[in-house]
């Protein structure tokens, strides 16, 4: 009787297990293959990375049988200290010979900026190059153990580019523009454009300052030094044979002496002019427009020019070198008919005398 009852529960129990299986509800169903869908998926993967770490295994273990230990190389940008992909990559051995092919040529890969190979054990070098970077520096290193590492670091070049004109017409010059660095190394020689005249040159702004020498026929030499290239305002060349020019871009406050702080690139300007010409003497004269009366565009025009005069001296040219008239409104070189001919006519005109 007890085999009975026992075997009676058992039946009940497969029953009632087959109803509540019966009983769920499609959204349980579906909930259900999805968690057994995702426990074969993950099943899939660590099998994956299983055989993938097996086989990786066994290729170092080859590459040791064969004497071929694997090298990484590291590309990095030495200024931000980030991984800098796309690099070219050259790695030689030490004494092989020159026409010989290196042993690693391409570029670093996108996702962990590095080149990989299986190379014999030895002396090596290794560098690197990518456009807009400086090249790196020449690692020498000794290959031994397998996935030896390599690290190189690529400064980014700044690019500083400029114009070469004629300080008197704004037209550009044709001329021979050496720029060297503090040691007196030529950074570059080019010659500027007739027609743009401009030029492009590749700074590296570690080094504290580079020079700038231009030549040109029928001008003086020009001369300065780059210290800040967003500052550089570039080579202006002041021709031999000239009587008279205007000081362009020479600002000052509405109504006021005060010299603005944007005007200091024409004050230098003129400064070196001077100075490339130290028996030179000028006369500074101050051109308003008609607005206003006489007697104060006079006073204005006057005090304008005592305030050019000043910042020359303050650089350094001798007092005696320079003299100042204010003409006020009496010398307009075009009609005082529209805001654009007044602001023509509001201008400060140096006279070599």
């Amino acid at each position: 009787m007890r085999r009975f009852t026992t075997i009676f529960l058992l039946l009940l129990s497969l029953f009632i297990g087959d109803a509540c299986a019966y009983a769920a509800t499609p959204a349980q169903k579906r909930a259900r293959a999805k968690e057994i869908q995702m426990r074969k998926r993950e099943a899939a993967k660590r099998k994956a990375e299983k055989k993938k770490a097996a086989k990786a295994k066994a290729a170092k273990r080859q590459r040791i049988k064969d004497g071929k230990p694997l090298l990484y190389v590291y590309t990095y940008n030495l200024k931000t200290q980030e991984p800098l992909p796309a690099a070219f990559v050259t790695v030689q051995e030490l004494n092989a010979r020159p026409n010989r092919k290196p042993k690693i040529s391409k570029a670093s890969d996108n996702k962990r900026s590095r080149v990989s190979k299986g190379l014999p054990e030895g002396q090596y070098w290794a560098s690197a190059a990518k456009t807009g970077f400086f090249t790196s520096d020449t690692v020498f290193f000794r290959h031994k153990e397998d996935e030896d590492a390599v690290q190189l670091y690529l400064y980014p070049e700044t690019r500083l580019t400029f114009t070469v004109t004629d300080s008197l017409t704004e037209r550009p010059v044709v001329a021979n523009i050496i720029v060297r660095n503090p040691a007196g190394r030529k950074i570059m020689q080019t010659t500027s454009d007739s027609l743009h005249a401009t030029i492009a040159v590749l700074l590296d702004d570690r080094i504290p300052f580079y020079t700038i020498d231009a030549t040109a026929v029928d001008y003086f030499p020009f001369h300065d030094t780059i210290s800040n290239p967003a500052l550089f305002t570039g080579v202006r060349m002041n021709p031999k044979e000239i009587k008279s020019f205007v000081l362009h871009n020479i600002y000052f406050a509405t109504g006021k002496t005060h010299i603005l702080s944007s005007s200091e690139p024409a004050l230098n300007d003129l400064f070196r002019f001077l100075s490339i010409r130290p028996t030179q003497r000028i006369r500074i004269v101050g051109h308003t427009d008609n607005i206003g009366s006489d007697r104060s565009n006079q006073i204005l025009s006057e005090g304008r020019c005592k305030e050019v005069r000043k910042a020359m001296i303050e650089r350094g040219i001798r007092p005696e070198r320079i003299e100042i008239e204010g003409r006020g409104e009496r010398d307009p070189i075009v009609p005082n008919t529209s805001e654009d001919n007044r602001q023509m006519n509001r201008r400060v005109e140096i006279v070599l005398i």
